[in-house]
């Protein structure tokens, strides 16, 4: 988290320091274009590669992370949703899934 705030300030730092000039430059409608294509960028960047991670314990969520196998599949079933595991019942339930 206190990753995400530092870049979400700093990234708001630097448009406000250069918004004004390069508007100048370039003009409004230009800067609004660039911004709405680095916002497209950025919604892709989400839906491709950022998991779902909602109604997941922070248990699960860590376990799928750690498998470093959540892309392009869903990072929770909506029967682990609604279960309130731990770590350890989890690793059990991935075990009797393989066989």
């Amino acid at each position: 988290m206190a990753l995400t705030s530092s870049m979400n300030w700093g990234i708001n730092l630097l448009i406000s320091l250069t918004f004004l000039t390069v508007t100048e430059l370039i003009g409004l409608s230009w800067v609004c274009f660039i911004y709405t294509i680095m916002s497209l960028a950025s919604l892709a960047f989400v839906i491709v590669f950022i998991p779902e991670t909602k109604g997941c314990s922070l248990e699960q969520i860590s376990m799928e992370l750690a498998k470093q196998t959540y892309m392009g599949t869903p990072l929770c079933r909506v029967s682990q949703r609604r279960e309130k595991l731990v770590p350890v019942e989890l690793a059990k339930r991935e075990k009797e899934q393989l066989y």
